[in-house]
């Protein structure tokens, strides 16, 4: 009876591992898919020529915006100082990183030259972090390019299930630049000061 017991455990557990590397293959290929589809969408609006460049640039915004948590991101690059900001101040920082991540947006597309980008592997460390590894391919090279997801425990409707919250172009990570460029910064100068001189690059 006890051995019995013992194989039904063995089995009961078997089956809901197996559950659950189906569930996470099945949220790893629509990540893909939703990545993908996205990706397509922006090369569309860029190769469409009756756009004007500011069309084209609302346009790539309307669609990646929704697949990144700016406010994370925001959060993460300051480090230690985000816990001194007010509430007012903070969502001040938030909407300035946005406008930097949005004009760095326009500023790569401007370079745009008929790449094509290629999923090669999804990488899966934590039960709420997904790796997209990705490769940008032009005729002359080839860029390893990684976006980092987190599922935020709150679903917020107007963004998607899985958020970027970091991107890593061959091994280096923007969120991590980031901090450390308003790392240096800061310690000269104020908070304030940094959103001041975020304010004059927008």
């Amino acid at each position: 009876m006890i051995v019995k017991n013992i194989f039904k455990k063995i089995v009961v557990l078997c089956l809901a591992l197996l559950f659950v590397q189906n569930l996470a293959a099945d949220e790893q290929s629509d990540l893909k898919n939703r990545f993908l589809d996205k990706i397509n969408e922006v090369i569309l609006i860029v190769e469409d020529k009756k756009l004007s460049k500011d069309e084209r640039n609302r346009n790539i915004i309307r669609v990646l915006t929704p697949m990144f948590d700016f406010e994370l991101m925001a959060k993460l690059s300051l480090g230690n100082t985000w816990r001194e900001l007010s509430k007012e101040n903070a969502q001040k920082f938030v909407d300035l990183y946005v406008e930097r991540m949005k004009q760095s947006y326009s500023a790569k597309i401007d370079a745009y030259e008929d790449e094509k980008v290629e999923v090669k592997k999804i990488e899966q460390p934590q039960s709420n972090r997904i790796a997209l590894v990705t490769d940008l391919v032009s005729k002359s090279e080839k860029l390893e390019i990684v976006y980092k997801y987190h599922k935020p425990k709150t679903k917020t409707p107007s963004k998607d299930e899985w958020l970027i919250y970091d991107v890593e172009i061959l091994g280096v990570s923007i969120l991590k630049t980031d901090r450390a460029q308003f790392k240096e910064f800061l310690q000269t100068k104020s908070i304030i000061e940094l959103m001041d001189a975020l304010a004059k690059q927008s």
